[in-house]
Formats: C-alpha cells, structure tokens, sequence
C-alpha cells in the first residue's frame, strides 16, 4: 500500500515538473512568434510614419493591438489550462495563425488586402479557441478543488463565448470590409470611407485587449491558489 501511495506521489510530482516544462516551452513560444509578428509591423510601418502617410496610421495602431492581444490571450491560455502532455495540435495552430497575422501586418497601406488576411487570421484564431475548448476538457480532472473548479468554469465559459459570438463577428465584420473595399474600390479607397472600417476594428480591437486584462484580473486569485496548491501537493 505504501509504495503504491509512493508511486502516485512520484507521479504527481513528476506531473507538476512536465507541466512547469510545458509552460516555459509555451511562453517562450508565444514570445518568440509574436516578437516576429512585431518585426514585420515595424518593417512595415517605417515608411509610412516617416513620410506621415496618415491614412495607414490606424491600420498601424490596429495591427500593434493584435500582435498584443494575441500575446496577452495566449499568456493567459497558458497560465491557465496548459499543461502536460504537450499538445502539438494546439502549437501548430500557433504558427499556422502567427503565418497569417504577419502576412497581414505587411499589408497596412492596402486596404483589401488587409482585410482579406484578416478575414482568414480571425477565421485562425476561431479555429484555435474550439481547439482550446477540446484542450480544456481533456485537462478537466486536473481541476480539483473548488477554486480550480471556479477557475474552469470561467475558462470553458470564455471559450465559448468566443467561439459562439466573438471570432464569428470579427470573420463576418472583416469579411465585409473586404468585401466592400473589393467591390466599391473608389468609394472606400479614394472616397477614404475605408477609414470608417478600420475604426471599428481598431475600437473593437482596444476592448478586447481590455477585456483580456480583466479576464486575467478576475483569475488571479484562483491561478495564484492553485498553483500554491500545486506546490504543496508536490
């Protein structure tokens, strides 16, 4: 019985370690494929700011606040529910959207084509968070206590909201914006109304960021529990 009860005790701790591991693996992938995302908008946006080409200004300011917000909802994907065993499904979607977002990033003095990779990142980024969902229920039994179980619930129920309205919104928004600059090129381009569009992205954009921040802010007190129950059980 005892070394049965040793045995559990070793592979719990041996969970802990594999999961600590994972996580360092996470961010220092997040952080690397972003720090890209961030090169290509700054490669981009040198000419522009130079010459003042203030039309492509908000597109700039857009594209930061995606590389931010997909750094900040990834940094609190992993502080959250990531763990071992290492999911490559997950981490390949990873690299498949960053793909997409620096493409688009190189893109923000063209409207239309802007607008088309942004169709398909959203579309990328709807596609990571139903992975996710999966991901999460697949580490459901790791959420024990009734902190945990709180922890979860507000995991499972941003997932969803995220796949049920906010990434179907952003696909539909950005899929008529670019339908709409393909269609009327004189009206949204040289009428300037491409401005209107990127507006709404840009303050979409601004209260998803804030809304990430206080997602992390409402899980604090649980992830910093948890993990001190972690540490404790280890």
């Amino acid at each position: 019985m005892a070394n049965t009860s040793d045995l559990a005790n070793s592979r719990r701790a041996a969970k802990i370690q594999l999961d600590r591991t994972v996580v360092g693996i996470e961010l220092t992938l997040i952080s690397i494929i972003q720090g890209l995302a961030l090169g290509v908008l700054a490669a981009s946006a040198v000419q522009p700011l130079v010459k003042l080409q203030w039309e492509t200004w908000p597109y700039i300011a857009t594209g930061l606040l995606v590389i931010l917000i997909f750094w900040s909802r990834s940094l609190i994907h992993t502080l959250s529910f990531i763990g071992w065993p290492l999911e490559f499904g997950h981490t390949f979607l990873y690299f498949g959207a960053t793909l997409i977002e620096a493409a688009a990033l190189s893109q923000v003095d063209r409207p239309e084509a802007w607008f088309a990779l942004n169709t398909l990142y959203a579309a990328a980024v709807w596609v990571l968070y139903a992975w996710d969902l999966r991901l999460v229920r697949r580490h459901a039994q790791d959420f024990g206590t009734p902190e945990e179980h709180a922890l979860l619930d507000d995991i499972v129920r941003d997932q969803r909201l995220n796949i049920a309205w906010m990434m179907p919104l952003a696909v539909a928004f950005q899929g008529l914006a670019w339908w709409l600059v393909h269609a009327y090129p004189r009206q949204m381009v040289q009428g300037r109304w491409h401005l209107l569009l990127i507006g709404l992205t840009l303050l979409f954009s601004l209260n998803y960021l804030h809304d990430g921040v206080r997602l992390l802010r409402r899980r604090q007190d649980w992830l910093l529990v948890r993990a001190t129950q972690q540490r404790t059980g280890s």
